[in-house]
Parts: structure tokens; sequence; C-alpha cells
């Protein structure tokens, strides 16, 4: 009996220290008495692997699947439940399991896109210490709960088609105040993490948006960003993986937008900070919110040295894919010398190409077509944006003549005016008979793309 309760404990412990609940289910189906000692300890294993799968921040995602699925929309924060809703009802339900691997899953993938942008360019997965993870779990899990309570569900019980103007007015100062009161019961760091979340979820969208990767900026206010944060911070990641096509329920024409546009997060939040007497944006200078060190941080570009540019602002093969999403922007085309793009012969399929190409693997290619003006660069280069603009610049024709000779094209005569040539922007004849892919040996010299 004594060597029973021994394996038990073991199998207890071993139960107790598994990842998820997949492998938890896969493991007590294994064995009946595997099972018979997860039926003896159920809440408690469960709780475990819970905490497994989520980390420290635990207590913030199970509020806000808690709030989220008891549909407690337009909620004072008074009236939602705490973060310390896991001490008063630990058991956790199938509903609550369920909906904690999917947003787990979510946040995940979102902290590893975090910490390759905002701390360790070298790696995809994340590099965060145990601090910095916790710091932007929790975050994120309040983010996604301020949007849920106080967004898109929240704007259907507030506002119907038969409100006056009174009554919406009514409504929007009523919704800004329990938003202010959301941020209110936060401290000021925290406020500092949650900012700083939702800054990054719009740099995903302005990447998604299809802004060059040169210009875009550190935040980007627009209606689409300002839609993804209102209804679920959390599915972004959905947008950087298919672009913004998974905007499924987006409506340009939506009256909604006058409720959700910048004021949905920031007013309330900047509201909060200026009765602290805190500034909303931090300087530059100063130590910003979640990360406590980066890796590089003082990393110049292999080729001009800037001490401009540094660190996270560098780019290099293990972050080449983060340029563009699986669909290249018609910008593309701007980086492309002279006015070839606009050749009227090639122009769509010079865009099909770059598309079906990942962004790494097109950058990567350009070093097989390398002139003797880059002969001491290398792929391995760490470049700021505005050397991988020249770089690529200076080769994408070379490449894309490439891709035609790799196919099995049939490449004509080179024209005279190369990519410069004017008479292929308006006269389809003369951009299919000859090759403008190439230098021009004539005219003018090629106007400048901006």
């Amino acid at each position: 009996m004594h060597s029973f309760f021994a394996n038990a404990d073991l199998v207890e412990c071993a139960l107790r220290f598994l990842p998820d609940f997949q492998c938890l289910l896969s493991t007590i189906l294994t064995s009946k008495t595997i099972y018979n000692v997860f039926q003896q300890h159920p809440r408690s294993v469960v709780r475990s692997v819970a905490y497994n799968l989520v980390g420290p921040a635990l207590p913030q995602a199970l509020r806000f699947v808690r709030c989220q699925n008891a549909q407690l929309y337009s909620k004072p924060v008074g009236e939602l439940l705490g973060e310390d809703d896991i001490q008063k009802n630990p058991v956790l339900s199938n509903q609550d399991i369920t909906s904690l691997v999917a947003i787990s899953t979510s946040s995940r993938e979102l902290e590893s896109l975090f910490s390759w942008r905002m701390k360790d360019r070298r790696f995809k997965t994340s590099q965060l210490s145990l601090a910095e993870s916790t710091r932007f779990q929790k975050a994120m899990y309040r983010l996604s709960l301020f949007s849920a309570v106080y967004g898109r569900n929240a704007y259907e019980l507030a506002i119907d088609s038969e409100s006056d103007q009174e009554e919406i007015d009514s409504a929007l100062r009523a919704a800004f105040s329990q938003r202010q009161g959301f941020f209110g019961s936060f401290s000021t760091p925290e406020l500092r993490d949650i900012q700083r979340v939702e800054a990054f979820l719009r740099g995903i969208i302005a990447r998604a948006e299809g802004f060059d990767f040169t210009m875009i900026p550190p935040v980007t206010y627009n209606p689409q960003s300002s839609f993804m944060i209102y209804c679920a911070p959390h599915d972004v990641i959905d947008v950087y993986k298919g672009g913004l096509g998974s905007l499924t329920e987006w409506d340009p024409d939506s009256d909604e937008e006058f409720f959700l546009h910048n004021e949905f997060v920031i007013g309330p939040l900047k509201s909060v900070l200026f009765d602290r007497k805190e500034p909303f944006i931090l300087p530059v200078n100063h130590k910003q919110p979640i990360i406590d060190e980066i890796v590089g941080e003082h990393d110049r570009c292999s080729q001009c040295q800037s001490d401009t540019v540094q660190g996270l602002d560098l780019w290099g093969p293990s972050n080449w894919s983060y340029l563009w999403g699986s669909q290249p922007h018609h910008s593309m085309t701007q980086l492309l010398k002279g006015r070839v793009g606009a050749n009227l012969a090639d122009r769509t399929d010079f865009l099909t190409v770059s598309q079906e190409i990942p962004a790494e693997e097109l950058v990567g290619g350009l070093f097989d077509y390398k002139s003797s003006a880059y002969l001491t660069w290398n792929k391995a280069d760490w470049l700021c944006s505005q050397c991988l603009e020249k770089f690529i610049r200076d080769h994408l024709h070379i490449w894309y003549l490439g891709q035609k000779i790799k196919r099995g094209d049939v490449i004509p005569d080179n024209c005279w005016y190369g990519y410069n040539c004017r008479t292929q922007t308006h006269r389809l004849a003369h951009a299919q008979k000859l090759n403008h892919w190439c230098e021009p040996t004539k005219g003018d010299a090629p106007p400048t793309n901006v």
C-alpha cells in the first residue's frame, strides 16, 4: 500500500507539471491508474496546468474570459469580476478552460512578436525575461478585457437605431466615464504597459495596411487599427499572419467609427494620466515600459555606421520577414528605379512575382545579383532602413529580370533608356518590344522615387 500511495503522489506531481490541457488529456487517457489519480485531485491539477499554460498572468487571463463569458458589457469597473476572482472561485469550468486555451495561444504568439520587435531582433521566439513576459501578458489581458467590456458589445447595448442625438451624446459621455474608471483602477506603471502594448498592436496593423517599411510611424491611428483594438486586441495576430482580410467585420461606413476612433483607448487613458500629472508620451530617453534590457541596443548599421539609427531599427536576415506581409503592397513598385514600376507590359507580373515570394527570400535573393558598387555588402549585415532601401532600389529590377530568365522568358533587346524610359509607361507595344529592366545608356538621369 505504501508503494501505491508513493506512486500516486508521483503521478499527481507529474500531472501538475504538464504544459497544457492537450497533454493532460492524453496522459490521463493512457492508464486507468493515472486517470483515477487525476479524479482524486481534478481541481488542483487543472489549476496547475492552467498556470503552466498561461503563466503568472493567469489571474488577469481568467478575469478576462470570465467577464467575457458572463457578458458583463458596459459595467463600471467596480461591478466587474476582480483579478482576485481566481482565489474567490478557484474551480475552472470547461468554458474557462476552452477560453483560456484560445486566448493564451494568441497572447503567446503576440509576445514572441513583441520580443522580436522590441527586445531581440535576432529571434522570432520570445526572449523576454519572466518579469518582462509577465508585464506584457498582464497588459495584453487587461487590454483585451477593456475591449470586451467597453467595445463593440457595449456600443450595441448603449446605442440603437432609434437613439436621438441627445441620447447618443449621453451614452458616449457615460461610456467614456466607464472607460476612464477602468484605467483609473490600475497603477501608472501598469497603465504604461497597457499603453505600450496598444501602440505595438497598432504598429502590426500599420504594417498590414501597406506602409512602406521606411515610413511606418511608431504609432498609427486610423479607423482599421482603432476597430481592431475596439473589437478584440488579441486577434491582431491574425492580421499579422493574414493581412487586413482578417478584418471580416470591418465596415468603413459604420456609425461605430465615431464611438471607437482614437478616443476609445487613448482618450480615457490620457485623461487618467493627466489627472495624475503624468505625461501622455514618455520622453525618448526615458526607460520604456515592459522591457528591461534591449539586446544590441547600441548596434550600428554595418554600412553607414550612423549613430542616429541603432539596435531594433536595424534590418538583417532574422527580421527581413517583418518588412512586409504575405501580400506586398503596391508601393513595392516605388522601390524600383526610374519609371519601370509603371511598365505597361510587366507591372502586373512584377507585383505577382513579388507577392509569391516571402520578404526574407526576396531580400536575400537580391544579394545574388549584387552589383560591383556593393562588393563589400554581405547578407549578414545589419542595415538601417535608409541603407536597406538603397540596396533594394539598386537591385530590385535586376532581381526581377533574373526571375524572368529563370522561368525561361525570352528577354528582348534592351531599350536605350532602360528603366528610365517614358514610353514604356504609355505605349504597350514599346513596353513589350524592348527590355526596360536594365540600366539606361541614353537619356536623362532616372527620377527619384520618394
